[in-house]
């Protein structure tokens, strides 16, 4: 419940944008790795077709024609195929076909891809995050909305809603909406032909479940 109190309020810091600037530069000046090589833009046709190399941290907009590769990324991203960030990715990333973070992830506003949205450690979204397929392999938390034919996270916290055909969670705090929805806890409700909660009361209900 602590950390859940301590998540909603960062969500209440993105209301301010002077607040968003501040958290992405606080984030730059505590990366250990920031220090090694920084540029404020990114051009990428595909790697290793880019300016700069892939060992720089990003700190302002990474533009790709097809797609780039980089150590971090603090600031907006956008990829006509896709987007790859090897650490730490603090921002706004949209790609016609993926993004994908072997860091921590940080998404503020908007994490889009037609595709996959795939963060392999700790994400923190808040706002939105769409595509066909959204993996988070570590501890995750979204504030706001997860959209996508498939969600996948099985440390993923919801703070909304989670919507698509199959839904996947560790804990619901809103709701989830599918043709197959699966949580450890809900507190909310689901709403699909089959919803399972494995802590409720009825670990298997058709249509609708409500947990508190």
């Amino acid at each position: 419940m602590r950390e859940g109190a301590v998540f909603l309020l960062e969500i209440s810091l993105c209301l301010g944008m002077r607040k968003n600037i501040l958290t992405i530069l606080v984030a730059i000046l505590l990366s250990s790795n920031a220090w090694a090589a920084l540029s404020p833009l990114a051009l990428s046709i595909v790697p290793p077709l880019q300016y700069p190399a892939s060992d720089y941290s990003i700190t302002g907009a990474r533009v790709s024609a097809l797609w780039g590769r980089h150590r971090d990324i603090y600031g907006i991203d956008i990829g006509l195929l896709g987007n790859i960030t090897e650490q730490d990715f603090v921002g706004i990333g949209v790609s016609g076909l993926f993004n994908a973070t072997y860091g921590t992830t940080t998404v503020w506003f908007l994490q889009a891809a037609l595709g996959m949205n795939y963060n392999k450690q700790k994400t923190n979204v808040y706002g939105v995050q769409v595509a066909a397929v959204n993996i988070n392999e570590a501890a995750s938390a979204i504030g706001g909305l997860q959209l996508a034919l498939t969600n996948i996270g099985d440390h993923t916290t919801i703070y909304g809603a989670q919507v698509g055909i199959y839904n996947r969670a560790l804990t619901v705090n809103g709701f989830q909406i599918g043709i197959i929805n699966v949580t450890e806890t809900l507190r909310g409700i689901q709403i699909g032909l089959l919803n399972f909660q494995s802590k409720g009361l009825f670990k298997v209900s058709p249509i609708i479940n409500i947990g508190f």
